[in-house]
This record gives structure tokens, C-alpha cells and sequence, in this order.
């Protein structure tokens, strides 16, 4: 027997639960990442900056934990970094048309070395030179590729920036 589902009918007396309408003249608001005020950058040149500031935060807190302790919780927030960073990173050039099988399949082989974090603080040095030696030659070898054909590209679309 399939499932009906039924909504109760508003009565007149109580307030609306519809959506205010826009005052006119008011463009209407384009979604915007939680937490900033900011919206998601449109453009390739745009887009590319924000990656490179993502690149060399990731890079910093490599070196960080390379030359000092390198804690557990730091270890996680270095993985989450560059999780997230891939994962935009292989949006927006998939979007400009320029995200390679092999870029992704790098991708994922970083992913995968990087959720190995080892438990003791000896193989976790060894584990963040390897970490630091493959995002080192990734940045400048094929992201450096993928960047410079995805600014020769033409402009996206706006909806390909969703």
C-alpha cells in the first residue's frame, strides 16, 4: 500500500510560514559558504588565488609539524586540510574542463597516504616527508599544468560554479 503523506492546512488566524518576498530592486542573494560573508569566487583567476593561499597554508602546517612535535589532533587537522582542499581543487577544474584522469588518480593516492597517519611519533615523521615530498611535486608539476590551462580556458558559466 503506498504512503500518503498529508500537510495541515494552515488556518487564516495563524501567521504564514511562506518565505518573505523580496523587496523590488533587490538582486537575489547567491549562496554564500556558511560562517563567511564572502560568496564562492566565480572566476578562474579568483578561484586559482584561493587555492594558492589553500596550497601554502597546507604547506605551512606541514613544515610546523615536520620541524616540531606533531600531535595527533594537528596530524588530523593537516589531513581535513588537504581533503577538502583536493576535493575543491578537483570541483573547480573539473568545472574548467581542465581536471585530468591522472590529476584525480593522484588525488586519491595522497588521500589514501594521508589517511594512514601513523600512531607513533617516529613513523609519523616519515609519514609527513612523504606527505610534504608528494604535495611539493604535485603543486608544481600538475597543479601548475592543470592551473595554467584552466586561465587560458574560457570563462565559466555560472552555473558551473555551484
Amino acid at each position: 500500500m503506498p504512503l500518503a503523506l498529508t500537510l495541515p492546512v494552515p488556518s487564516p488566524a495563524s501567521p504564514s510560514s511562506a518565505p518573505a518576498a523580496r523587496p523590488a530592486g533587490r538582486p537575489p542573494v547567491r549562496w554564500q559558504r556558511p560562517g563567511r560573508s564572502r560568496p564562492w569566487p566565480r572566476l578562474w583567476s579568483e578561484r586559482s588565488q584561493l587555492l594558492e593561499r589553500q596550497h601554502s597554508r597546507i604547506e605551512a602546517l606541514l613544515e610546523q609539524l615536520i620541524e616540531g612535535e606533531a600531535p595527533t589532533a594537528r596530524c588530523q587537522q593537516l589531513v581535513r586540510a588537504l581533503g577538502l582542499h583536493l576535493r575543491l581543487e578537483e570541483r573547480w577544474l573539473a568545472a574548467a574542463g581542465c581536471l585530468c584522469p591522472g590529476h584525480r588518480l593522484s588525488h586519491r593516492q595522497a588521500a589514501e597516504l594521508a589517511a594512514r597517519t601513523p600512531a607513533g611519533s617516529a613513523e609519523r615523521l616519515g609519514w609527513l616527508l612523504d606527505l610534504q615530498e608528494w604535495f611539493h611535486l604535485h603543486r608544481y608539476g600538475a597543479d601548475a599544468v592543470a592551473y595554467a590551462r584552466a586561465a587560458s580556458a574560457p570563462t565559466l558559466s555560472t552555473s558551473a560554479s555551484r
